[in-house]
């Protein structure tokens, strides 16, 4: 479907998920899954920061986003 573009609607249905499992703490192994997905969405390629706490404020704009264009598209 092309409301889900640039991902396909498998993409989409798994980010959905992804998203709705989070809490308060994003796991380390997500954060490359976070960080692309962020990049595409945008059609930028930022470096991913570190998964430090120094980077906290960057990891909550990504999830930020990516939260607001999944409930945009649901």
């Amino acid at each position: 479907m092309e409301k889900y573009l640039p991902l396909s609607p498998e993409e989409f249905n798994e980010l959905n998920g992804f998203i709705s499992t989070l809490g308060s703490y994003l796991p380390e192994n997500k954060a490359h899954y976070v960080w692309s997905k962020y990049n595409r969405l945008r059609a930028t390629n930022e470096p991913q920061p570190c998964t430090c706490g120094s980077s906290g404020a960057h990891w909550k704009r990504a999830i930020d986003f990516l939260t607001d264009w999944v409930n945009q598209r649901k």
